[in-house]
Formats: C-alpha cells, sequence, structure tokens
C-alpha cells in the first residue's frame, strides 16, 4: 500500500460539475415518504433544511396537512418523543403521523430539552415550507410506488398547488434496466422521472445515487431551462493520479477472509468538507467465489456501488464515494471477500473530487487473460526444458 502525498494532489476547487450538481440539488425539497431524498442531498453535498427531509410521511397524512397549511403541527402537545431501533431519537407528530429522525441519542441530550428544541424548530420549518410552496421557489419530490394509486397522487398535487405555482416531480422506479433518461413533461407543474430502485424503507441511507443525480439534473435542466451537467469524461477534478491500466488482483489468504488493494492516503492533504470518488472497471472470472468485491474512499464512506458478482466475463463499474475524515491514513482503492484461490481483474481506476463516477460506457478493453491450466503449465516447462 502506497502513500500519497498533498504533491500528488489537484488544486483543491471544486470542479464545476460537482457545483453543478450541489447548486441544483439546494433546488429540491422532499415531501416526506421516507428519509431517502435527505440522503440524496447530503451525498451530492448539500444539507439544506427542509420540514420533511428526513421524515416518514403516509400520502394520506401529507395531503391533509397540505391542504390545512399543517395548522396543528406543533401545537402543544402534538409532538412526542421516542428511542428507535437504531437507538437515536423520533420525534412524533400526533397531528400528521411525521415521524423525523432527530440525529440525537438519549446519551447527548435529555429528552425535555430534544423536545422544546423540535417545537422552535418545527415551527421555523412549517413557515419555511408554506413560503416555498407559495413562491413556487423550488420543485418539490415525492417518490410513488408501484401499487400506489395515481389518483392519490392527483390529490396530493392538488393540495400542493392550492398554495402555489410549485413544481411537483413525480419519482417511480424504473428497475434494474434503468438508463439515463430525461425527465418528462406531465402538466403544466408536474414533472415525472425514473431512478432504478427506492432505497429500503427501514435503510432509506442505502440510496442508489447515479440515477438520483440524473433525475435531479435533468428535472432541473427541464424547468429552469439550463444545460444540462456535463458528466463524462472529465467532468470532476482528478484528486490524486493512480495507474489506469489493466491490473489483477488475487486473494492471498488460504481461509475466505478480506482483501484489500488500496493505497493509504494522508487525510491531512484533501478537504475535510469535499466528497471524493474512486471507480474502477472490473471483470470477474467464471471461476470466482469470493462473496464481495467493493470500492473504497476513505473509512466515511457514503455511497457507491458494488460489484454484481451474477456478472461475469464482463466489464461492470465498481465505485465508492466519501469524505477523508475518519483517520490519519484512509483507504483508497478495491476489495474483496474471498481466498487465494479468487481474483479478478480492474482497469480505468480513477479518484476524483466529485459526488459520484465519471458517466459513460465500459471502455473497449481487451479481454483479461484466462488462467493457465495445469496442461498448459506442463507444455510451457517441457517447452523451457527442452
Amino acid at each position: 500500500m502506497d502513500a500519497i502525498t498533498e504533491r500528488e494532489l489537484g488544486s483543491g476547487t471544486e470542479s464545476g460539475a460537482a457545483a453543478s450538481l450541489a447548486e441544483r440539488l439546494h433546488g429540491f425539497r422532499s415531501l416526506g415518504d421516507n428519509c431517502e431524498f435527505g440522503f440524496v442531498q447530503r451525498y451530492g453535498g448539500v444539507e439544506p433544511s427542509g420540514l420533511l427531509r428526513f421524515a416518514y410521511t403516509p400520502m394520506e397524512d401529507l395531503i391533509r396537512g397540505l391542504r390545512c397549511g399543517f395548522e396543528d403541527l406543533g401545537a402543544p402537545g402534538d409532538l412526542h418523543l421516542s428511542v428507535s431501533q437504531g437507538g437515536t431519537f423520533y420525534c412524533h407528530s400526533r397531528a400528521y403521523n411525521i415521524w423525523a429522525n432527530t440525529g440525537q441519542t438519549p446519551d447527548s441530550i435529555t429528552p425535555e430539552t430534544l423536545l422544546d428544541r423540535e417545537y422552535g424548530r418545527l415551527a421555523h420549518l412549517k413557515r419555511k415550507m408554506l413560503d416555498e410552496l407559495a413562491t413556487g421557489s423550488h420543485i418539490f419530490v415525492r417518490k410513488v410506488a408501484q401499487d400506489e394509486p395515481q389518483a392519490d397522487f392527483d390529490r396530493l398535487a392538488e393540495a400542493v398547488w392550492a398554495h402555489g405555482p410549485s413544481t411537483l416531480l413525480r419519482v417511480t422506479e424504473a428497475g434494474p434496466d434503468w438508463r439515463p433518461e430525461p425527465v418528462r413533461r406531465a402538466g403544466d407543474r408536474l414533472i415525472e422521472g425514473r431512478v432504478r430502485r427506492f432505497a429500503p424503507l427501514d435503510t432509506a441511507w442505502e440510496t442508489d445515487l447515479e440515477p438520483w443525480m440524473h433525475l435531479v439534473d435533468s428535472a432541473w435542466s427541464l424547468v429552469r431551462g439550463a444545460p444540462a451537467t456535463e458528466l463524462g469524461e472529465g467532468a470532476f477534478q482528478p484528486a490524486m493520479p493512480l495507474p489506469g491500466g489493466l491490473r489483477r488482483h488475487a486473494g492471498r489468504r488460504r481461509a475466505p477472509g478480506f482483501h484489500g488493494f488500496t493505497r493509504m492516503v494522508d487525510r491531512a492533504a484533501f478537504d475535510p468538507q469535499a466528497i471524493y470518488t474512486f471507480a474502477a472497471w472490473i471483470w470477474i472470472p467464471e471461476a470466482f467465489s469470493g462473496t464481495r468485491i467493493q470500492a473504497a474512499a476513505g473509512y466515511a464512506r457514503l455511497s457507491g456501488l458494488d460489484a454484481d458478482l451474477t456478472r461475469r466475463s464482463c466489464w461492470q463499474k465498481v465505485w465508492a464515494s466519501g469524505h477523508l475524515t475518519h483517520a490519519e491514513r484512509e483507504p483508497v482503492g478495491l476489495a474483496m471477500v474471498g481466498s487465494r484461490r479468487d481474483h479478478f481483474w480492474s482497469a480505468g481506476a480513477c479518484f476524483v473530487r466529485g459526488p459520484i463516477p465519471e458517466q459513460g460506457r465500459a471502455p473497449h478493453w481487451p479481454t483479461p487473460p484466462k488462467p493457465l491450466s495445469p496442461r498448459d503449465l506442463f507444455a510451457r516447462l517441457q517447452a523451457r526444458l527442452g
């Protein structure tokens, strides 16, 4: 493992593509469902405030709240706290069945202090949301499951538009065959787009980030009449040089376990506020018996895409994004769970300053060589000896 120093890094300024995506993410507000879009914004490098950004909000309660301007939200006795299985306080509105993760743990704050703070915070965010609805200054996002009736979303749209001329983005799942596609206009103030999959309800942080970034960029372009952000080769500033040629990665131990193929970099050479992404194309042989191939961009991983182990003898992209803030030396590169019987190939490795890898089709690298059979090895040995 090699140590990377500041001399090998770029200038440290934000790239145009990363800045463009962050600016556009600021222009969206979540209409609940769960916390997924809040994490999309976080993984894109922004932390806008929003009443429903990190909230579970059932459709019927959301519609009812919008129709009355959430008049009873934060009224005396409306809010109460409970501790989730993850060990954090959730704040629940009895009036509208809104559950919001406070991010606070019982050992960090007293329930009385937190509840008092939540009453003040929600009062401010409610006023802010109603102002944003009235001015139409933001695009409001709601995910819709395949089995959710269209009539429910139509009622939601009416409740939103009763406050002002806001644009509503309806998001559905496309499935594993998703490809980047433009958002389409379905009405005067209604647009629709798709992502590959939604995050699980109970683990909303497990976002499929690349489709969301395409969706946000396309929606903003359509509504604001702005050009799409260029996300192809060279879109993001290189964070350090990496060899991009064909490389073989093999396990080193007989027993199955974790094997890292990373460089350890000095975190002091990187901006602690920036998001960095490592990406590479990998080729998994048919005989691979390991259980995971993944990327690393520091210990504080935000998002990424592991290898699909069902795809063999073809190129596929793996990547991870994160902050380099956890330890003095942070890992950047690839890893696998397997044994010394397992190996895979990589090519096109890069490390950039940005929330997702550069977009594009798999380059046309040659097929990696297959391992030699015992017969081939014996034949080569005979040729050398004789």
